[in-house]
């Protein structure tokens, strides 16, 4: 079977003096016309490198600006908190200021209460009522 598949693989090409005369025919190809081949390839691939690079610098770029944006926000947002936590302390300052005045006024008031309650005479009842006798005396006795 090998030499009749052989066979008809052999009988399908040309032969070889067939062949030979076949390559010399063929135009035969100038160096202008290999260098023309040549840099139509190196445009071709420059090309695509070019495609290429400003496709990764376009995307360089977004990704810098989404980045600009993105620390933009972060820089509002720290910026907003700060305010936040100014205006806090400004209301708690305000806060223990407050108290600070209410508990100086309540401190007055005792101080003051005290020294009336010293240079005060005692209260005397206003009615007197007879002292208690336990059992009212007979009247024999």
């Amino acid at each position: 079977m090998e030499g009749t598949s052989a066979a008809a693989n052999s009988s399908s090409l040309p032969p070889p003096s067939r062949r030979l005369s076949q390559i010399r025919r063929r135009k035969k190809k100038t160096r202008d016309e290999l260098f023309a081949e040549i840099m139509e390839s190196t445009r071709s691939d420059r090309a695509h490198l070019n495609e290429w690079k400003d496709m990764v610098s376009k995307y360089k770029k977004e990704a810098s600006e989404r980045e600009d944006r993105r620390d933009q926000r972060e820089e509002r947002r720290d910026a907003r908190d700060e305010r936040w936590r100014q205006e806090d302390q400004r209301r708690q300052d305000a806060t223990l200021g407050l108290l600070r005045e209410q508990t100086d006024m309540l401190r007055r008031l005792v101080e003051l209460q005290e020294r009336l309650q010293e240079n005060r005479v005692p209260l005397q009842p206003l009615y007197n009522p007879p002292p208690h006798v336990p059992y009212p005396p007979h009247p024999d006795v």
